[in-house]
């Protein structure tokens, strides 16, 4: 709602001031009652004290109030008693009140004030300090007779020693008069801020103090100041207000006249926005109050206030005092009065720090001065901090570089940001170290110094790897034609190239990978020592790993053996990866031990950023071993932390497919797009085919045969994806094959995926014949206990995805060769696992029929178990077998209705809940007698059923009718 302009459309907007407003007006009430009162408004220059002040004189004026109004002035010096002369003046001029009785005995006392009331006689002599304060106090009470006086004394900071005197005599005796004594000063050092404080001590006085506006009371007065609502002022706008002005509102409202001035804020029909290309100077108002305000401290404290704003809007005291050799005592003394003054406050409770209250004052007092005068302050003050902190520690070296730069040494600043940034990176800090070498970067991008720009883009390169921002490090290649200079060291380049090979691989760009590692040896040329080549050799090893899996092996090998005897330990780190990552293609243990050696390592040298990617490797391969995520939950935490965007990416794809396999269907597609999406912002393609493999599963395990043949697709027509397709195949379509009660093209999908795994190695032993397949085998009897044993005793056979299927083939050949017992345990325990309900509910209903045969374990509860979750995951193929199979048990099946509603479009033309449980069983092409015995009723009814749905959809005939019923069951999703 747009605020009102009040009832005095003259005065601009009181804005977040209604308590203070609200005691003024009660304090006023009260005199009006005969109770007066002291007031001192306190706050800084710009808080709003005049404003307030103007407010009371309107009400005590709207009231009948007698109502006198003086200032102190602060042009030239002070003059006696300016402030009750001027408030005295008005009331003379308008009013015979010295006419009155009890006041003719004070004429002479009060010639001090008005000079035409002054006698020859008492002309020489001053009247005494008391007399004068009884005088004005009899003024005031005459004044007030009945109606009430306000006395506004405004600037009561630059007032004289006998005005003070008068506020004290009248705060102290004012109670009973029917007078409200206001009074405005600023919170400095001073006698007129001793006196108030006296006063409040004493109850004499109230002090008001004036703070900061908040944020909304800013977003108020932005809208008053605009004519705009409320909430047409966007929050960057109130942002930048807000920190800019910290809540003064004089600072507010001349920034935001500015803003509007210079086009960086346009105001449009219903709403403003930033324009953030147009540069806003700082007012000259705002200029010359900070001006004014640091001339009051005198030229020291305006020395040091311009020197503070050279190092910062928050600087430590230390080397402030140290750069300008200020004595300890005088430092503190200016920094006290600057405190009092409004201009600095203290950081919270670091003693060392200080910061200037608003940006806008440090700005404005940097403008003052000449670029020379701001680097020689720099210099002085880099000087300082290299003093007090040899070697630059911590933030120091940060800190000390924007001082470098603004001294004019660029290259020294680039140094500093460069040695900052690598600390940042050896720390772990990836966030600060990417956003710090950035900038070193963008400094040396205009140095001529080839080797340093070569030296900075590497550090730069290696914060983007670690943090996994392929795209933005590969935007950088255009600069290596710079770097090809004599003075650039070719082992520097060689590792350059290095480093733009490792994010072409995080791109999914191998070729491009490739091409960089070629460049790195041509660099070293033949003759390179093996500290030289060990990261290209473990790059390089990366980049084969796909297509060469056993030479990926050997040079990941070397590459380890290289870096360790060349004390190179984060290469030898990356080594241990690739070794890690190509050693999980045939199951776990030597996987775990590839992964735990590079922990060890990372923790021995101090490399938390390896550290990092150890514990997750370390974390997958429990998930993969367990099924427990409680390890990747932690790392992607650790990595949230850290800012190591790519292993968070990495952690919440392997959750995403966790989640598939669990059935969580909406929280894996809700990761999948989340990742897909910052795997497009960060550039890392090498997570697609992933991705794919958990968009395949959660397709196939809902038996969604449409959806899966389109991620299937897209993985064949990739070449780079091969790997992944034959996961997809074997964790994936077998399964949605064995959903749609087709055992036969099952194994065809597991076939395809053994063909694809031979041509090109999975990532992971989970293609199926390692599990499903062998189940399907011994049920079949194409496996027997040899090859059951083979599969188990298999590093990829005791993975948990696989496990759950060898215990199940485990068990039928226990059932038959007469151990019910052992046989029925087995299922119990996979059972009770539970961790991926799809594939166990399948399991046990392709071995409940060889249980019953068998003699073993407790085929009807499974098969009722596996039907109720098969109904309620809309799996109506395994449901209508497992009811099959219970009938040719013996048990009564009772008609089950379907749990999920008819889709909202079959609705829309009318299908009932009947005909769309017989739509359902259509997709399957089944007769009219199959779907009468499945849905207890007759064939003619099931023949109506059949006509009403042919004209209801629109088809041709019955094959039409079925063929539309298979794409309902694959495409629509009950609502």
């Amino acid at each position: 709602m747009h605020m009102p302009a009040g009832e005095h459309p003259e005065l601009p907007t009181l804005v977040g001031r209604d308590r203070e407003r609200a005691l003024l007006h009660e304090a006023l009430a009260q005199a009006r009652r005969g109770c007066g009162g002291t007031i001192f408004l306190v706050g800084g220059d710009g808080m709003g004290k005049s404003r307030l002040t103007l407010e009371a004189t309107h009400q005590g004026r709207r009231s009948g109030m007698g109502v006198l109004l003086g200032r102190a002035g602060s042009t030239f010096r002070a003059v006696a008693l300016r402030p009750l002369t001027e408030a005295l003046a008005l009331l003379f001029r308008t009013e015979p009140i010295l006419e009155h009785a009890s006041l003719r005995p004070y004429r002479s006392a009060l010639g001090d004030l008005i000079p035409e009331y002054r006698s020859a006689e008492t002309a020489a002599t001053a009247p005494p300090p008391v007399l004068l304060a009884e005088a004005v106090l009899r003024l005031l009470s005459v004044t007030g007779t009945g109606r009430g006086c306000l006395l506004a004394l405004e600037d009561l900071h630059d007032t004289d020693p006998a005005t003070l005197a008068v506020v004290e005599y009248l705060a102290d005796n004012i109670a009973d008069q029917g007078t409200l004594l206001l009074a405005t000063l600023r919170p400095e050092l001073g006698p007129a801020w001793d006196l108030a404080q006296a006063l409040g001590r004493r109850c004499s006085g109230t002090i008001l103090r004036l703070e900061p506006l908040g944020r909304r009371a800013v977003h108020l007065l932005a809208a008053s100041r605009l004519g705009l609502e409320p909430e047409r002022i966007p929050e960057p706008v109130l942002d930048r207000l807000c920190r800019d002005s910290a809540g003064n509102p004089f600072l507010a409202t001349e920034l935001l006249r500015a803003m509007r001035d210079s086009g960086t804020l346009v105001v449009e029909s219903g709403g403003c926005r930033l324009v953030d290309e147009v540069h806003t100077e700082i007012p000259p108002t705002v200029r010359h109050s900070v001006t004014d305000q640091a001339d009051r401290l005198g030229p020291a404290g305006r020395h040091l206030l311009t020197a503070a704003a050279v190092i910062g809007e928050r600087f430590p005291i230390s080397v402030l005092g140290r750069a300008l050799r200020m004595e300890q005592d005088d430092l503190l003394g200016h920094l006290r009065a600057a405190v009092a003054a409004g201009l600095l406050a203290a950081e919270g409770h670091d003693h060392d720090w200080y910061a200037f209250r608003t940006m806008t004052t440090a700005v404005a007092l940097l403008g003052q001065l000449t670029p020379t005068d701001q680097a020689a302050l720099a210099y002085q003050s880099v000087d300082a901090v290299n003093e007090l902190h040899p070697g630059l520690p911590g933030e120091w070296c940060r800190f000390t570089a924007r001082l470098t730069q603004l001294a004019g040494d660029v290259r020294g600043a680039v140094r500093l940001l460069a040695l900052a940034g690598r600390r940042d990176l050896n720390a772990g800090r990836l966030r600060a170290a990417t956003e710090t070498l950035d900038q070193a970067w963008r400094l040396a991008q205009a140095s001529a110094d080839s080797p340093l720009r070569a030296d900075v883009l590497h550090e730069l390169l290696c914060a983007l790897v670690e943090s996994g921002e392929a795209r933005r490090g590969l935007r950088l290649l255009d600069n290596l034609d710079d770097l090809c200079h004599p003075a650039v060291p070719p082992e520097r380049l060689a590792a350059v190239h290095v480093l733009f090979a490792r994010l072409a691989l995080l791109a999914g760009r191998r070729a491009d990978a490739a091409t960089q590692l070629d460049a790195a040896r041509t660099v070293l040329g033949p003759g390179a020592h093996e500290r030289q080549t060990a990261a290209v050799d473990a790059v390089a090893a990366a980049h084969l790993g796909p297509d060469a899996p056993e030479r990926a092996a050997r040079l990941a090998a070397h590459a380890v053996q290289k870096a360790e005897r060349a004390g190179l330990p984060g290469v030898a780190c990356l080594g241990w990866q690739v070794r890690g990552v190509l050693a999980r293609r045939q199951g776990a243990d030597e996987a775990q031990s590839c992964f735990a050696r590079m922990n060890r390592l990372a923790e021995r040298h101090h490399l938390p950023l390896w550290r990092n990617r150890a514990a997750v490797l370390l974390a997958e391969q429990r998930w993969l071993l367990t099924g427990d995520t409680d390890a990747l939950l932690r790392a992607t935490e650790r990595a949230r932390r850290t800012g190591a965007s790519a292993v968070r990416h990495a952690v919440d794809v392997r959750l995403a497919w966790d989640h598939a396999l669990r059935a969580e269907y909406t929280e894996a597609e809700r990761l999948v797009q989340e990742s897909a999406a910052e795997a497009h912002r960060l550039g890392l393609g090498d997570s697609a085919p992933l991705l794919a493999l958990v968009r395949a599963v959660c397709a196939g395990h809902r038996g969604r045969r449409h959806e899966l043949d389109a991620v299937l697709a897209g993985l064949a027509d990739d070449g780079e994806c091969q790997p992944f397709a034959a996961l997809a195949h074997g964790m994936a379509a077998a399964v949605c094959a064995l959903l749609e009660e087709d055992p036969g093209r099952a194994r065809r999908e597991l076939d395809r995926a053994a063909a694809y795994d031979a041509e090109r190695p999975a990532p992971y032993p989970l293609t199926g014949h390692q599990g499903l397949g062998l189940l399907l085998g011994v049920l079949d009897g194409d496996a027997d206990w040899r090859r059951c044993c083979e599969v188990g005793a298999a590093p990829a056979g005791r993975l948990h995805w696989n496990r759950q299927f060898v215990l199940l083939a485990k068990a039928v050949l226990l059932g038959r060769q007469g151990e019910r017992e052992a046989a029925g345990a087995t299922v119990t325990a996979v059972r009770r696992a539970q961790a991926h309900p799809v594939a166990v509910h399948l399991g046990l209903r392709l071995v409940a029929p060889a249980a019953h045969a068998d003699r073993w374990g407790d085929p009807v509860d499974w098969l009722r178990g596996a039907e109720e979750y098969f109904c309620r995951a809309g799996l109506p193929a395994p449901a209508r077998a497992c009811r099959a199979h219970l009938r040719r048990l013996g048990v009564v099946v009772p008609y089950r209705r379907t749990t999920s509603r008819v889709p909202q479009p079959l609705r829309m033309i009318g299908v009932t809940e009947r005909e769309y449980e017989v739509l359902q069983l259509m997709a399957d092409w089944s007769d009219n007698r199959s779907i009468a015995s499945e849905l207890f009723i007759s064939p003619r009814t099931v023949e109506k059923h059949v006509a009403s749905l042919i004209a209801k959809t629109e088809q041709a005939n019955r094959a039409a009718l079925s063929r539309y019923a298979a794409r309902v069951r694959d495409e629509v999703t009950p609502d």
